[in-house]
């Protein structure tokens, strides 16, 4: 059901990130910026996953991309399995836990609330997570001996590879923090096993970065775009953001109360605490807990977001479902169950509308060479790879320009300099935006091209014939 509830949107054009990330995994090779001539603020496993649906998708497919669609439904699945397994851990014999545990995953994860239909490394992430949370689990049981070193090792792998695909979840590691302060004394082959968990963790960490740099990523270059800038962003949104972004935060409260995720949290983490009898009581309030802060800290605000709660989630709901306290956790997972049934309809059923965007992207396919480039001021990267084109400025997301070339002095070398582009595609009257000082390059774009079409907000604009620097 997981893997069906994606089926629906399979031909839907791709959004900005899909897009974006598909297009930096094509032309991901020794180049001139972090992944090959582009830049991007995530770690390098999620564009391995990227590239596996590149290779599945038409090279002249640019609009929409169905593996990348079918690639989020696989890890849906995924998760609802592992959600399965992890419930017949701690279900303890019980029935009841053993169907809330999967349910929970596959109500949220087939909700558009929580990012349907859009792949982003959240959803991506989330079976990466569960898999470290389940042998995590299953090593507690084996305090000695090959097989626990093993499934340790394995939980270590598996938390590094839910980082490396999204850098904020860490959620294995915190569990894993977070599990010898409630052993009481049973810390027996504890060391051996965090050994085991450290040295699977460090190996797939190689594995990646090592695997990254023979296609031109440095270690170095991951950690200021995965750490480094994260922090620097979030002092950007803190100090400039426009009022969209307290409008999401708004939203986004608004849609994670509607959902029922939020009631569902804490009505579980409530009964966990009021029952204690789990030695995973207080780890699990600490996975769940750095997941709220996960999803609080984004800075953006976007749903899909709150994807990253449903490790937690699932966590909480299946040690929280003994049986006097099933009727209280039965009617609100009946509540989550129904309300995200309901969106999913209603999206489903939502025809999709040719966007400014798409209009924009054919204008610039029927009037452009393939030797021209395009730079889209900001973001929206599904213009560039719907184009055909390629952009010689390495920022196809908005922030990273806000962050690192704020007075867009990098954009202005750009179109200046051997590799100008013929087209600029501007969001609004001026490349201006928050957090930007544009004057001079506003006035190199008037001086320098000539507006050609207009699309709802987006205007097209074309080098003017013996333009130069």
């Amino acid at each position: 059901m997981a893997f069906a509830a994606w089926l629906p949107f399979l031909h839907q054009p791709l959004r900005p990130d899909e897009s974006g990330f598909l297009l930096l995994s094509r032309h991901w090779q020794p180049g001139t910026s972090l992944y090959g001539d582009y830049w991007v603020d995530r770690p390098p496993l999620l564009l391995w996953l990227f590239s596996i649906a590149g290779h599945l998708t038409p090279a002249g497919a640019v609009v929409a991309a169905p593996a990348v669609k079918l690639m989020a439904a696989t890890a849906s699945a995924a998760s609802v399995l592992l959600a399965g397994v992890l419930a017949g851990l701690l279900g303890r014999g019980r029935v009841w836990p053993r169907v809330a545990g999967p349910a929970v995953a596959l109500a949220l994860l087939s909700s558009p609330y929580f990012g349907l239909p859009e792949t982003d490394g959240e959803v991506l992430a989330v079976p990466f997570v569960l898999l470290g949370v389940v042998l995590l689990v299953s090593a507690l049981r084996h305090p000695s001996g090959r097989r626990g070193l093993a499934l340790a090792a394995g939980a270590g792998a598996a938390a590094m590879a839910a980082a490396l695909v999204k850098q904020n979840e860490v959620d294995v590691f915190v569990l894993a923090a977070a599990l010898p302060l409630t052993r009481r004394g049973r810390a027996a082959g504890l060391a051996g096993r965090a050994a085991a968990f450290a040295g699977g963790s460090l190996a797939m960490l190689g594995v990646g970065l090592a695997g990254a740099a023979a296609r031109g990523t440095s270690p170095s270059g991951i950690w200021d775009a995965v750490v480094v800038f994260r922090l620097e962003a979030a002092a950007v949104i803190g100090t400039s953001a426009s009022p969209a972004t307290p409008e999401r935060m708004s939203h986004l409260t608004t849609v994670s109360v509607l959902s029922g995720g939020v009631l569902l949290l804490v009505l579980a983490a409530l009964l966990v605490v009021l029952d204690r009898s789990s030695l995973l009581t207080w780890p699990a309030l600490c996975l769940a807990g750095w997941e709220v802060l996960g999803v609080a800290m984004g800075g953006s605000y976007w749903w899909h977001y709150l994807t990253g709660l449903v490790p937690g989630l699932v966590l909480l709901v299946v040690l929280a479902a003994p049986a006097r306290r099933r009727a209280l956790v039965a009617a609100c997972l009946a509540y989550v169950l129904v309300v995200n049934a309901f969106a999913w309809v209603h999206w489903s059923r939502q025809p999709v509308e040719v966007s400014p965007e798409a209009r924009v992207s054919s204008y610039l396919r029927s009037h452009a060479r393939p030797t021209d480039g395009v730079v889209v001021a900001f973001g929206h990267a599904e213009i560039v790879a719907a184009s055909g084109l390629s952009s010689p400025y390495p920022y196809l997301w908005s922030l990273p320009v806000r962050v690192r070339d704020p007075r867009l002095r990098q954009l202005e070398d750009v179109l200046a300099g051997p590799s100008a582009p013929r087209w600029l595609v501007v969001d609004g009257d001026t490349v201006g935006s928050w957090g930007l000082d544009a004057r001079d390059a506003q006035d190199y774009v008037v001086r320098h091209y000539g507006e050609q079409r207009t699309y709802g907000e987006w205007h097209v604009w074309e080098r003017q014939v013996g333009a130069d620097g």
